[in-house]
């Protein structure tokens, strides 16, 4: 489902697919059933609607308008012969000589006679909606004309939306303006310095009249009347919700979430804690079992997250970032638990492994290296410090895993990567600026590898020896 609308009374559901062949659906879906009261195959020549915006007529809820970035779309719903009439007129630079420019949003106009499509240059189409009298002896389908086109204001609009007397709209600059129903503006916000606007949601109770205590600002008629509108939420396309209280013009963050891919998921050793990070630099950390957000941490621009682990005690969060950068943090608050971070590798830090004894930390980036960090003691105090690296592969290295010697409990690393080639390295024998190499398994003739994984210890069947020659076999 591409996108969904309901109408004011709840009674009825309109869908659009999201498959290259889009459909319209109607449901009755206060009823049992699981097949929708009327379907309309979208013609491919109307564009892909992929704006996320459906909307029922808010006084008829047998009319609908969509759009695409290039045709807007009138429904008419004629329940008893179970057809959804539509009307798509194709517009052009001739239709106004002018450029018109992408549709973002279309909504019915406050008069109910006719609809309003927002363009990406600023403008408005302003269609009418031809609709048969009653008495016709014919009736035929309604359908939409453009009989007029506004150009709003200079920034591309986003979003368009109606809320009791006002056409609202939000832009690009993340600007939102009110306008009356002759198109005239009435007030707007632009000194919030948002990001672009992609939605508007008003709260459903209306403004409480101005008092004595009141602090609502004047709007920008020549009257200056106080500007009392309802409470609402603000969306960005920086991913960030807002709430803005009228009275007294009050612009509250309500919270952040990651606007680019998530690429790292780290589960917490023994705690219900999750952590994701961003291409866009935000680390969140969420508890799963309570369902609820706990802590997060933006990094500067630049600095995209690839790769996060928890230690085994669940005290550090290893981060490794796109530009090849890798943090050591707090757990617990997300903040850096070495004065600077490394940056030894020069791209892309893709896994990041900590030993079972918390002694090593080992990346592996883009670059087919494996880097390795070690715990020292300075003045007393345990620091993390930068061992050394080697570029081992020639493909990429598709898991990096420590495990453990069983006779003498020492720690192992072994990198994985796509030329087929399973590294050990000697820890032991591993000093400063120089990674020693233990041993070299070819993995297959044909398949990449992609992962690997110890087998669970084998214990109180076998003999050590054998136990030993198994954990090594069975990974």
């Amino acid at each position: 489902i591409k996108t969904i609308a309901i109408t004011r009374d709840a009674k009825y559901l309109a869908t659009i697919s999201d498959g290259k062949d889009q459909k319209v659906c109607i449901w009755k879906w206060t009823l049992a059933v699981d097949t929708p009261a009327c379907t309309l195959d979208l013609n491919k020549e109307y564009g892909f609607q992929d704006n996320n915006y459906l909307i029922f007529n808010p006084t008829n809820n047998k009319e609908l308008v969509s759009n695409s970035k290039t045709r807007a779309i009138y429904y008419s719903w004629y329940e008893e012969k179970n057809t959804l009439a539509h009307s798509a007129p194709l517009l052009t630079e001739k239709t106004f000589n002018k450029l018109v420019g992408k549709f973002s949003q279309s909504v019915f106009h406050l008069n109910l006679t006719q609809i309003l499509s927002a363009t990406m240059e600023g403008k408005l189409v302003v269609w009418d909606i031809h609709r048969p009298p009653p008495s016709a002896t014919f009736l035929g389908f309604p359908y939409i004309k453009p009989c007029k086109l506004v150009h709003l204001q200079k920034e591309g609009i986003t979003v368009l939306t109606t809320i009791d007397s006002y056409i609202v709209t939000g832009d690009i600059k993340g600007n939102i303006k009110f306008y009356d129903h002759t198109l005239s503006i009435v007030n707007w916000y632009s000194h919030f310095k948002l990001s672009p606007i992609r939605t508007l949601s008003f709260s459903k109770t209306p403004p409480s009249p101005s008092t004595e205590k009141s602090n609502y600002p004047p709007d920008c008629t020549l009257k200056g009347d106080l500007f009392i509108v309802r409470n609402f939420i603000i969306s960005t396309s920086d991913a960030t919700v807002y709430h803005l209280t009228a009275d007294g013009t009050k612009l509250e963050k309500l919270f952040v979430e990651p606007k680019d891919a998530i690429c790292a998921v780290a589960c917490h050793p023994y705690q219900p804690l999750l952590a994701i990070g961003s291409f866009c630099g935000m680390i969140k950390v969420w508890d799963y079992e309570s369902k609820t957000y706990l802590f997060s941490r933006v990094f500067e621009k630049g600095l995209g997250v690839q790769s996060l682990t928890y230690n085994p005690e669940g005290a550090i969060l290893g981060a490794g970032f796109t530009e090849g950068t890798v943090y050591i943090l707090n757990a617990m608050s997300l903040e850096n638990e070495i004065a600077e971070p490394f940056r030894y590798s020069r791209s892309s830090v893709t896994h990041i492994s900590f030993s079972h004894d918390s002694h090593y930390m080992a990346t592996a980036d883009v670059n087919y290296t494996v880097a390795l960090y070690w715990v020292v003691v300075r003045h007393g105090q345990r620091v993390w410090e930068y061992l050394a690296r080697l570029r081992s592969h020639r493909k990429s290295i598709r898991s990096l895993l420590f495990g453990v010697h069983l006779d003498s409990n020492e720690p192992r690393l072994l990198s994985l990567g796509r030329d087929r080639l399973l590294i050990e390295y000697n820890l032991l024998r591993t000093c400063k600026d120089h990674l020693e190499v233990l041993d070299i398994h070819r993995t297959d003739q044909g398949c990449y590898p992609t992962c690997m994984v110890w087998y669970p210890p084998l214990q109180g069947t076998l003999p050590a020896h054998l136990q030993q020659r198994l954990q090594s076999e069975a990974l």
